[in-house]
């Protein structure tokens, strides 16, 4: 009867060590796996593991700071990426961040080959605008008026973090001397690879001079100073680069890439913009009064114009640090005028254009710029034409944190 039951013991003594032989060694017990370890050494490196409270507390601390990814900690720190999975995003944030994410690899991707992005987030930049801007108008009776303001200085800031660059200018050549400051620009830009859309508010108050008046002096160019233009215009425009993976608009104005071989692209757009331009001609140089012929002596041109826009731009890498840009860009839409204009409540045919060119210099994260721009808006009417522009000159530079 023993020797049965040590038979059957023997048996499964061996049974057991055959099946423990038999597993993984991951699923084996082994005596350390049963050490309890406290919660906070689990993010302490061993290293840092001493003896002495005070030491151990800063090691701590230090773990503790190290392991912290919350967004606000990280963004204090300069340490926030948009991109790095790991970040503690509240709900909401959290969303917002990750439908970004999607918009910059949907719309920000480049070709590494033509387009590079600087690597920083941040452009600082200073700059000298020196802007105009002129009108033509052209009444039922054929009668023809040019009129431009003298070229103003004027000078500014602008602040750039990743997309999205605001920038205002100012009137420094009035301000030096003492007169008022009739000029003003801002402008405002969310700039990407595949779109962008800029807004801009200009003001002029006075300072235009009268460059040719029907038939005074035989239609000779002249130069009158002239107080009776008031003009103000806002408006927003937005663009698609077809071509956007190989070419870079940003590069050229705003800093923000760095095109690396030549090429061009084809884009499309629309663009809005308010204009309300008032002309009072009582305030004329007596000299011009008789030479007035036409019916009124005051216009307001005060409308909504909506244009579809379709142009070409190319950038010509001409260097390691030089880059040249030509954009041209024509519109065609619809002004939608107020009941205060002149023709009073209408809705008439709009052509419009926009035209720019720039040279453009980077030596690592220093950048300098010297732009021209022209934009124009054509107004007409079955009694009275008006086509007015605004252009610059804009010398910039700046450094990219």
């Amino acid at each position: 009867m023993i020797r049965h039951i040590l038979t059957v013991v023997f048996s499964l003594l061996f049974i057991l060590a055959s099946a423990q032989t038999r597993l993984p060694d991951e699923l084996c017990w082994h005596p350390v796996d049963t050490v309890s370890v406290p919660e906070v050494d689990s993010i302490i490196p061993v290293a840092a593991r001493f003896t002495d409270p005070e030491v151990r507390l800063q090691a701590i601390k230090e773990a503790q700071q190290e392991a912290n990814r919350n967004w606000w900690y990280l963004f204090k720190k300069g340490q926030l990426k948009m991109d790095d999975p790991t970040v503690e995003w509240p709900k909401f944030l959290g969303f917002c961040v990750k439908v970004y994410n999607w918009g910059d690899h949907v719309f920000s991707s480049t070709d590494p080959e033509y387009v590079v992005g600087t690597g920083k987030r941040w452009r600082a930049r200073l700059i000298n605008d020196n802007w105009n801007d002129s009108y033509y108008m052209r009444f039922r009776n054929k009668f023809k008026s040019l009129m431009s303001g003298n070229v103003h200085v004027l000078a500014g800031a602008s602040i750039q973090y990743m997309a999205v660059s605001y920038t205002y200018t100012l009137d420094i050549s009035h301000m030096v001397t003492g007169g008022p400051i009739d000029y003003r620009k801002q402008e405002f830009g969310f700039n990407c690879a595949r779109f962008s859309i800029n807004g801009y508010a200009y003001s002029n108050g006075g300072g235009t001079f009268i460059r040719n008046f029907g038939n005074y002096l035989g239609h000779k160019h002249i130069r009158m100073p002239f107080s009776g233009v008031d003009m103000k215009s806002l408006g927003l425009e937005g663009y698609y680069y077809i071509n956007g993976h190989k070419y870079s608009q940003a590069a050229a104005y705003a800093f923000s890439k760095i095109q690396k071989k030549s090429h061009g692209c084809f884009m499309v757009g629309f663009a809005y913009c308010n204009q309300n331009i008032a002309f009072d001609f009582t305030k004329l140089p007596d000299e011009l009064k008789p030479y007035m012929t036409f019916e009124d002596t005051k216009y307001r041109f005060h409308y909504n114009d909506y244009d579809l826009l379709f142009g070409y731009g190319y950038n010509c890498v001409m260097g390691r640090h030089w880059l040249y840009n030509i954009t041209v860009i024509p519109g065609v839409g619809f002004n939608h005028c107020y009941e205060d204009s002149y023709d009073g409540s209408a809705k008439l045919l709009s052509i419009s254009g926009r035209a720019m060119t720039s040279f453009t210099y980077n030596n690592g994260n220093w950048f300098a710029g010297l732009q021209a721009n022209l934009r124009g808006n054509w107004y007409h009417s079955g009694s009275t034409t008006l086509f007015n522009t605004v252009e610059s000159v804009l010398l910039s530079g700046g450094y990219r944190f």
